[in-house]
């Protein structure tokens, strides 16, 4: 059963977090329909998830990039997901994506609990057993979240497929074309900048493949993602991992997915970003597996069966769900 089948094995709807400019944001509730229709009082773990899609494409969640293991993990152990949209880039700015997950967090301790219960009365979610799962931009937010909102978070685990999108990891997606040369890529990208970005519109969601060839693949060739990216410190390593440390809150452990062969987020720059995380938070449990050929989105329809998928359930299952904390 593919994911996108899965996903019509849960009931859902779509309370708003937060407004811009008259535009409602809103959170995907996901719940198991055997959970939903069971008036058995039940008290569920929590499963954030953040779409990927390099903060440019993606819904919430996107049902191309969401893994099959991750509905089935949600469903076995009754977890509640939650999927929040944001805006996407380049409309938007890396900082705006970062204003919304800060303020989705602050819904999520505020307000998500009496929202979950008002529609299922017989359920309620347990917040001190939340889990931030995202496959690639996801998984970056889901680590960002830790770094940096943990405060309100109360992450217990992080689940993050190749994440490493940083502007401050050299190898990825370096410009390697000579100053002052453009192609028709470039030309491209700059078109659509120039005719949608930061003139007030809001674009919360495009489904894959939608705009691929003309954001996606384009900026992949041409290096440019750090533009579009723009310059709020939220968005780099260092300054996440500089936050966590300062915090005093700890960060929870971390689970890091990789292939060999993949051609969006490169190995290398999951290297670094594992190399950075062990040194800065050498107290921080982490999990790093690389599957041995496979390009980017290589778990995607992968089960719980699957020894790779298999082998880090187990990792996660050490501090998720849990019992919840009395």
């Amino acid at each position: 059963m593919a994911a996108v089948e899965l996903l019509a094995t849960f009931e859902r709807f779509d309370p708003v977090y937060k407004t811009v400019d008259s535009t409602p944001i809103g959170v995907a509730v996901l719940v198991p329909k055997t959970l939903a229709s069971s008036g058995t009082p039940t008290t569920c773990p929590l499963m954030v998830h953040f779409h990927g899609g390099c903060l440019i494409i993606g819904t919430n969640p996107e049902p191309h990039f969401i893994g099959k293991w991750v509905l089935r993990f949600a469903e076995v152990t009754n977890a509640i997901i939650v999927s929040p949209a944001y805006r996407l880039i380049p409309e938007a700015t890396g900082g705006d994506v970062m204003d919304d997950i800060s303020d989705f967090w602050d819904f999520v301790s505020s307000s998500l609990p009496s929202v979950i219960t008002q529609k299922y009365p017989h359920l309620e979610i347990d917040l001190s057993r939340t889990a931030a799962f995202g496959e690639s931009a996801g998984g970056f937010l889901s680590l960002q979240s830790a770094f940096l909102f943990q405060s309100k978070a109360n992450i217990k685990a992080v689940v993050a497929p190749y994440p490493a999108m940083y502007p401050d990891i050299a190898c990825y997606n370096p410009r390697q074309l000579p100053e002052g040369v453009q192609t028709a890529q470039d030309d491209a990208i700059t078109a659509y900048i120039q005719e949608n970005a930061r003139q007030g519109k809001v674009r919360l969601s495009t489904p894959f493949p939608e705009l691929l060839e003309l954001l996606v693949v384009n900026y992949l060739a041409t290096g440019r993602h750090r533009e579009m990216l723009g310059e709020d410190q939220r968005l780099r390593l260092e300054y996440g991992l500089q936050t966590a440390v300062e915090g005093g809150k700890g960060v929870p452990p971390i689970w890091i997915l990789q292939s060999t062969e993949d051609r969006v987020i490169p190995k290398e720059s999951t290297d670094e970003l594992v190399q950075r995380i062990s040194k800065a938070l050498p107290d921080t449990p982490l999990k790093y597996s690389v599957q041995t050929g496979g390009d980017h989105g290589f778990d995607a329809p992968m089960g719980l069966d699957e020894p790779f998928i298999a082998e880090g359930i187990e990792f996660v299952k050490k501090y998720w769900p849990g019992v919840g904390e009395q």
